[in-house]
């Protein structure tokens, strides 16, 4: 499994305050302080391993889709390399 397949499909809005932001880019649409980025992935880890042990039906649907989507990855790459 990699990370996007089991980001595959999902969607969260994360709300974070910083005093300092740095954005990347002109648009600015993405926060580049590397600090933030590690806070949000350890806070996110936490939660989700705390929310899987205490919803372990729903915790399955989210590893089976994940497998899924790995699956169906492996299944594309194989068909592009037959080609």
């Amino acid at each position: 499994l990699t990370g996007d397949d089991i980001r595959e499909g999902l969607a969260a809005v994360i709300s974070v305050k910083v005093s300092e932001p740095q954005f990347e880019g002109q648009t600015k649409t993405k926060l580049g302080n590397t600090e933030v980025k590690s806070f949000v992935q350890k806070v996110c880890n936490e939660q989700l391993t705390h929310w899987f042990e205490a919803n372990p039906t729903d915790a399955k649907v989210v590893v089976n889709k994940a497998v899924s989507s790995a699956q169906a990855r492996i299944a594309a790459r194989k068909a592009r390399e037959l080609v």
